[in-house]
């Protein structure tokens, strides 16, 4: 007979609630396997595994354009300001989970947003769920800068990759920068290591500042964890070197900038011209995000490390392509085409749930050009006929806005 999660973690006398996930708080989320859908919970130093309705499959062409997003949240919750703490895709269909805090206790709240521009709160206490603790969570009440607390950086990013969850953050341990790898269905094993890396812009080793985004590729043939931290250094790391009380030096391969804190990360892959690639995407919350091949990695890879001071504003190590994704919250992979993105439109200071394409990584409509005038014409200029009205096009689709595509010339 076949266990479901939550049999298999009664059996093992695990934290298991199939009625009352009891989420105090939301740091992260992380799509899991099947329906599953993984929460962070830094105030009770546990992780909650979700078990989602079915829900059906993504239809072709999905496009976000919710340009509102901000009310169609606080709508839920009595019109309290809201605080956007994480989002990510549920693979394969067309929704879009995304966790808020909201009113002076920050109380956490779960939505699920569709391209229909709808939302619906999802019930915490409801959702069949299993939990389990993170072990080594820090107990210190101390504020960073008198303002955050220091516990909730228990989780900082969190991805699912081959039957495990990977959850970074901090321990209550000297070297408190930390990598769990948790089994799913939940088990009584977890595997805890301390990281410490060499940060350029600050000249310094490196112990307790934690990563702030994460993704994986594989380099030289073998899985490697890819980590960026605050102050932009880049770091890789091999899976296997992550085991149980082990304490890991990362390899530092790339500064990305001073002054930033990474806002996530994505892996994806790009065919251009009949060919594929793979690459990562960092968003920032003080920078354009950066664009690295898989490529790049791998020969930094092979390169010394970064060991040295590396001046303030320097960029150095790989190869990056700035994307204009100024603004950018949170990123996710929508489907081959296309990434979801919560942001911060500083233009008109909205918040917005929209999908950008992973081609371009820009929406036609934030920008007023030469091709936003009415009679613009394309005609009589080769290079732009070939390479600029076919993007335009399909940004235009994809923004909701057909009836600007203009005609042949």
């Amino acid at each position: 007979m076949r266990l479901t999660a939550i049999a298999t973690a009664c059996l093992l006398g695990l934290s298991v609630d199939a009625y009352a996930a009891d989420v105090t708080s939301i740091s992260r989320l992380a799509a899991g396997p099947g329906d599953t859908l993984f929460v962070a919970d830094w105030k009770a130093a546990k992780v909650h595994a979700l078990q989602l309705p079915p829900a059906p499959r993504q239809p072709a062409g999905t496009a976000f354009n919710i340009l509102d997003l901000e009310a169609l949240l606080s709508a839920q919750v009595g019109n309290a300001k809201v605080t956007i703490e994480d989002m990510v895709v549920r693979p394969g269909t067309a929704q879009v989970y995304v966790a808020t805090s909201y009113g002076p206790d920050k109380a956490p709240a779960l939505f699920v947003v569709t391209s229909d521009k709808r939302a619906r709160r999802v019930d915490l206490r409801s959702a069949p769920s299993t939990s389990v603790a993170l072990r080594d969570a820090p107990t210190s009440n101390s504020r960073f800068w008198k303002q955050t607390p220091e516990r909730s950086f228990t989780v900082t990013d969190m991805k699912w990759r081959d039957g495990e969850l990977f959850v970074a953050g901090l321990s209550n341990q000297d070297f408190a920068s930390t990598l769990r790898r948790v089994r799913y269905p939940f088990d009584a094993k977890q595997s805890i290591t301390s990281i410490e890396i060499f940060h350029g812009g600050h000249n310094l080793m490196e112990t307790r500042a934690p990563i702030r985004a994460m993704s994986f590729a594989n380099l030289g043939g073998k899985p490697y964890l890819i980590a960026a931290y605050t102050c932009t250094p880049l770091v890789i790391i091999p899976l296997d070197a992550l085991k149980d009380g082990a304490h890991v030096r990362g390899k530092t391969v790339a500064e990305l900038g001073y002054g930033n804190t990474p806002a996530g990360m994505v892996s994806f892959t790009k065919v251009e011209q009949g060919r594929t690639s793979d690459f990562v995407m960092l968003v920032n919350f003080n920078r354009v995000s950066d664009v690295v091949s898989v490529a790049e990695l791998d020969a930094a890879r092979a390169r010394p490390g970064i060991e040295k001071q590396v001046p303030f504003g320097q960029i150095t190590g790989v190869n990056v392509t700035e994307a204009p994704l100024a603004g950018a919250l949170r990123i996710d992979n929508l489907d081959d085409k296309s990434f979801a993105v919560v942001r911060r439109d500083l233009q008109h200071d909205a918040l917005q749930l929209v999908s950008i394409g992973k081609d371009l990584s820009f929406r036609m409509s934030d920008h007023v050009s030469e091709y936003a005038f009415p009679d613009f014409s394309f005609k009589g200029n080769e290079f732009q006929q070939r390479n600029i009205k076919p993007r335009q096009d399909m940004l235009l689709k994809d923004e909701e806005l057909p009836d600007l595509v203009k005609a042949p010339e």
